[in-house]
C-alpha cells in the first residue's frame, strides 16, 4: 500500500509537473519576444537615433555650358543627402562662386621645421577670390518669416540648379564654397541671418549652440574655365 501510493502520487505528479513547465517555458518566450520587439522597434529606431547627430553630405559641380556676347554660362548643380539615421533641418543656405586666375611662377620653397601642413605650387600661382555668384536663404527655422524650408529624411537627398554668367577670358578657374548649418531639433527657432560681404559674397550667421551642426567647405568643387 505504502509503495503503491507513493508510485501513484508520482504518477500524477508527473503531468502537472510538465503542465507547470510548458507554461513557464510560454511565459519566458512571450516576455523574451516582448523584450526583442522593445529593443528592435522601440529602442533601435527610435530611442538609439535620437541620441545620434544629423550627418549630412554636400556636394557640387559646375559644367560649362556655352560662350555668347563676351559671357561663358556655367551650370551649378548642388545635391544635398542625409547620410545620418535621423533628419536634417537647416537654418540657411550660402553657395557663392568665386573666380581666380592663375599665372606662371618659378619655384619657391619655404622650408619651416616639423610643419603640420603643407602646400607646394611648383611653378604657379592662384589669385585672390573674386566673387562672381552668389545665393543664400534663410529657412523658417532660422526665421519664421521667410517662406523657406528645408528638412531631409535620412537617407533621402534634394538637388539645386542655377546657370550663372562669367566674363570670358576674366578668370580661369572657379570654385564653389557652401555653408548650411543644420540641426536635428526643429521646435525652437535658431535665430539666423544673412551677412552680405562687400564684394557680394555672402555667410550665413546663426547662433552657435551645442545643438547645431555648422558645414562649412570651401571649395567644394572647382572648374577650369579657360
Amino acid at each position: 500500500m505504502f509503495f503503491g501510493r507513493k508510485t501513484h502520487g508520482d504518477a500524477a505528479a508527473g503531468p502537472h509537473a510538465t503542465t507547470i513547465l510548458r507554461d513557464v517555458v510560454e511565459v519566458v518566450a512571450i516576455v523574451a519576444a516582448g523584450a526583442w520587439a522593445f529593443y528592435v522597434f522601440i529602442y533601435q529606431n527610435r530611442i538609439l537615433p535620437s541620441f545620434a547627430e544629423p550627418d549630412v553630405n554636400i556636394t557640387a559641380s559646375m559644367q560649362r555650358l556655352s560662350e555668347r556676347n563676351g559671357l561663358i554660362a556655367v551650370g551649378l548643380r548642388t545635391a544635398y543627402r542625409n547620410v545620418g539615421s535621423v533628419k536634417a533641418h537647416f537654418t540657411g543656405i550660402a553657395v557663392n562662386v568665386y573666380g581666380q586666375r592663375i599665372t606662371p611662377s618659378e619655384p619657391r620653397v619655404t622650408r619651416e621645421s616639423a610643419p603640420l601642413a603643407y602646400d607646394f605650387e611648383g611653378f604657379y600661382r592662384i589669385g585672390p577670390r573674386v566673387p562672381v555668384y552668389a545665393y543664400a536663404y534663410v529657412t523658417q527655422l532660422g526665421n519664421p518669416k521667410t517662406g523657406q524650408d528645408i528638412e531631409i529624411d535620412p537617407g533621402t537627398m534634394f538637388e539645386n540648379y542655377r546657370t550663372f554668367y562669367v566674363p570670358q577670358g576674366r578668370f580661369q578657374m572657379l570654385t564653389v564654397c557652401i555653408d548650411a548649418p543644420f540641426t536635428k531639433y526643429e521646435n525652437k527657432t535658431v535665430p539666423t541671418h544673412l551677412a552680405v560681404g562687400p564684394y557680394g559674397n555672402v555667410k550665413v550667421v546663426t547662433q552657435l549652440t551645442s545643438q547645431m551642426s555648422q558645414y562649412g567647405v570651401c571649395p567644394v568643387a572647382s572648374l577650369d574655365v579657360r
